[in-house]
């Protein structure tokens, strides 16, 4: 079984998936402009989702409120298998390293499994 870290503010996801055969990244970035101010979360959160459809265990990193908009975004729209999927949420720096994102993921991953029948 497969299970996914999300890092994210309101300009950048770092989506890693954790595999039996190692981690894969992707970067998304969103694209919006100054005059679409209110529509670029929407748009962004939604790429984000459809990304991580089909995710079974979701935690969620980030500096500020991204996370919980995100959260919020895919409980009130039609993401709700993926709202389910959420197992955790941490507030973390504004740029963690790559080695700091994946640290705090297997470190909660660890931790939720000890405590879970899942594995």
């Amino acid at each position: 079984m497969s299970f996914n870290a999300l890092w994210l503010d309101h300009q950048n996801a770092y989506i890693y998936t954790f595999t039996v055969d190692g981690i894969e990244e992707k970067k998304l970035k969103s694209h919006g402009n100054e005059h679409d101010k209110n529509n670029i979360p929407d748009k962004f959160f939604h790429e984000i989702a459809n990304e991580l459809n089909g995710s079974k265990e979701l935690f969620i990193m980030g500096p500020g409120v991204a996370k919980d908009q995100f959260k919020h975004h895919c409980e009130n729209h039609k993401h709700n298998n993926l709202a389910k999927a959420i197992v955790g949420l941490k507030t973390m720096e504004s740029h963690p390293s790559k080695a700091e994102m994946l640290s705090k993921a297997n470190e909660f991953f660890s931790n939720y499994h000890m405590w879970t029948k899942n594995y």
